[in-house]
């Protein structure tokens, strides 16, 4: 009887035992289509399919199918069976469906070949896994993740878009190779991971939109991306010891909060390794940035902490841009060009803080460090003294902070103070630096025996009062050694702006002084006025520049005493001015000594404006100005050549030794004071007596009714 039994236990095990079933294109096995080798199958079967090309199939019972990669299914594989198992096929969709359509749960497509059109792997349903596939889509989507648990793994995509995921949760791309236009497309996804993959493409590596609580870890992109990895309007998602290099940015937080960046490496990337654009709350440490644009630039971003980053080789460290609030701990900054920029950044930012100089509220300690140096940032102090060793200081709504022995190198701006008052810095030094020192906004404040060495400005002022500049240098600055922007009751006292684009600039500035300065050797105008109005400019020494001096739409200004020689285009250029008083300047060697025009009520007098190539005094378009008492000789072309003017009253001038004509007028304008004062002394015309009788003509139209015998004659 026990035999019996055992027999039929044999008997029944042996016709439950799974089966394989051949498919042969030929016809030569099981079945020739896998749809009907499937039909033949029962659950747990496997089915072999040898090399051929065959139709799609649907597989609606739990399969084992296997293949060569010469096995080739020319449509679509819809798993709709739990715990289907798909190994070596290459399947291929010409139309708009997927490739492989993974509808059901717990899936395995293991070392396929699979090309799509649209979509090639579409996983749909939960927990399949995709493994050592290579999955390409050039003008669609290599894998599309809609279920929740899928999983890819060492697998190479290619196409427009490598992953797409869309509302799920808990899924893993781990160790793939994605070259696409864009990477990973995540959008309102959480909790998914992406690890140790490879991505290369013009677009994006990755995007995280609308998503959160995911990891991106241990990923290198490389390529010309727009953003390597790009986190918009996302929070809580961690972003760990991933490798970036070339495009255009690194990690993007656009309109994000919350995430955690840490141990990523960002390399020779065009903009920023990171970039955060309405940023807040986000952490960003122990990250590494060597040879970027920026290493991190915040625009219009606030309460982010900057923790322990490394920051190397890029043309800006940090920088902080319209930003609010932002942490700075830790950091280490070095060999950058500009080690750390702070400021107001673009006009889009300024509704994010009534005030532009919230934007230079941030905390930054002086754990941080610029060249191994203290970064020294105050904020709303008072009465301190600021040591000398530092890598640069920011001086934010304070008051009587002074700072001496400075020496800071490759900042954005080296020494910065944002409305404060009574502030003193004394015997300092910066250079290779944006700005060499910047004071927005401040008042009373006083910089003395400073340097700024090959800067872009060596100082800049904006929007300050009652400040003091003395005795300090600019020197081989790219742009202005020194530039003034809508100031007022500024004195320059003794300062040099040497061997620079343009020497001293002063733009929507009044009531400024210039006392005893010297800007020499400069490619434009040695001292240049633009808009700035009641200035003083006496003493100072513009020479060996493009112009010497020059103003501009200024008006009621007085310039004396001022030394403009060997100019290639002009000594002093006057252009657009109402009322200005030359007075005991000298322009020799020039191109040309005195240049007017468009001006009127101007009173140039006691003016040596002599041997210069073109003209003493040329003056054009311009009406009722006194011209006396002035040295016109040795010029090469003329002494005075005035066009098209009217109105202007010239005697007393001593005008000799011109090389082509003493004078030429085409105007309505009178050349004596009448017979008692006289005329000119003119040297081509001989007369007797101070002032004497016999006219002189001035081509093409004046007349001097009353020149004088001697030079000075008038004396």
């Amino acid at each position: 009887m026990r035999s019996l039994i055992s027999l039929l236990i044999l008997l029944l095990l042996a016709s439950c035992q799974a089966k394989t079933i051949v498919v042969d294109s030929t016809g030569s096995a099981d079945a020739k289509t896998p749809a009907g080798a499937i039909s033949l199958a029962s659950a747990g079967d496997t089915i072999l399919i040898r090399s051929g090309s065959y139709g799609g199939a649907n597989v609606d019972r739990t399969l084992t199918i296997s293949g060569s990669n010469e096995s080739r299914l020319g449509g679509p594989l819809v798993i709709m069976a739990p715990g289907c198992r798909i190994y070596n096929l290459t399947l291929v969709s010409g139309g708009r469906e997927p490739a492989v359509q993974l509808q059901s749960e717990d899936g395995l497509l293991v070392g396929c070949k699979v090309s799509g059109s649209t979509i090639g792997v579409l996983a749909a349903g939960t927990n399949n896994t995709v493994r050592d596939c290579r999955i390409d889509s050039p003008s669609g989507t290599g894998m599309q993740i809609l279920g929740r648990g899928n999983m890819i793994q060492s697998s190479t995509l290619n196409g427009n878009v490598g992953i797409m995921m869309n509302s799920t949760t808990q899924c893993t791309v781990e160790g793939c190779s994605i070259q696409a236009l864009q990477g990973i497309l995540m959008d309102s996804s959480t909790g998914n991971k992406i690890e140790n993959s490879t991505f290369s493409g013009n677009g994006f590596g990755m995007v995280l939109t609308k998503s959160f609580a995911n990891l991106v870890a241990n990923n290198s992109l490389s390529g010309d991306f727009v953003s390597g990895i790009d986190v918009a309007n996302s929070w809580a998602n961690d972003i760990d010891r991933n490798s970036i290099s070339g495009g255009k940015l690194g990690i993007s937080l656009r309109n994000s909060k919350s995430n955690n960046l840490t141990e990523n490496i960002c390399r020779k990337i065009e903009r920023a390794g990171i970039y955060g654009n309405g940023a807040t709350e986000n952490r960003l440490q122990d990250n590494s940035f060597i040879g970027n644009g920026n290493g991190i630039l915040l625009s219009g971003s606030s309460r982010n902490n900057l923790l322990a980053n490394n920051l190397t080789q890029n043309t800006y460290g940090i920088s902080l841009r319209g930003s609010l609030d932002n942490v700075l701990r830790d950091n280490h900054l070095s060999a950058n060009s500009y080690n750390l920029r702070v400021d107001a950044g673009e006009s889009s930012s300024a509704t994010l803080a009534p005030s532009g100089h919230d934007f230079y509220y941030q905390d930054i300690d002086e754990s941080n460090l610029a060249e191994d140096k203290p970064i020294r940032y105050l904020m709303a102090e008072a009465d301190k003294v600021i040591s000398s060793d530092c890598g640069f200081l920011g001086i934010i709504s304070c008051r009587n902070i002074s700072a001496s022995g400075m020496n800071i190198t490759n900042s954005s701006v080296g020494i910065l103070l944002v409305n404060s008052s009574d502030c003193r810095i004394t015997n300092s030094s910066v250079a290779r630096s944006e700005r060499g020192y910047y004071l927005l906004d401040c008042t009373a404040w006083l910089a003395e025996d400073c340097r700024a060495l090959a800067c872009q400005i060596g100082y800049a002022a904006t929007g300050s009062v009652s400040g003091i500049l003395e005795e300090s240098t600019a020197e081989d600055c790219s742009a202005e050694g020194l530039r003034i922007v809508n100031c007022m009751n500024l004195k320059f006292y003794r300062c040099i702006a040497r061997s620079s684009a343009s020497g001293i600039s002063l733009q929507a500035s009044k009531l400024c002084t210039l006392l005893d300065c010297t800007a020499r050797q400069n490619e434009d105008a040695g001292i240049q006025l633009i808009s700035s109005h009641k200035c003083i400019l006496q003493g100072n020494d513009a020479s060996s520049n493009n112009n010497g001096i020059s103003l501009s739409g200024s008006n009621s200004c007085i310039l004396e005493n001022n030394t403009a020689g060997g100019n290639k285009d002009n000594g002093i250029s006057l252009q657009q001015l109402t009322v200005a008083d030359v007075q005991s300047n000298t322009a020799r060697g020039n191109g040309q000594g005195l240049f007017v025009q468009s001006s009127k009520k101007l009173t140039i007098s006691r003016n040596n404006l002599s041997e210069n190539r073109l003209y003493g005094l040329r003056m054009s378009s311009s009406g009722d100005c006194n011209v006396t008492d002035n040295s016109f000789m040795n010029n090469e072309i003329a002494g005075v050549n005035l066009v098209d003017c009217r109105g202007c009253f010239l005697y007393h001038n001593n005008l000799a030794d011109n090389s082509i004509q003493n004078a030429a007028d085409n105007g309505a304008n009178q050349w004596d004071a009448g017979p008692k004062f006289g005329g000119n002394y003119w040297g081509d015309h001989a007369v007797a007596g101070n002032p004497g009788s016999v006219p002189r003509t001035i081509p093409a139209k004046g007349v001097d009714r009353y020149p004088f015998q001697d030079p000075w004659g008038w004396r």
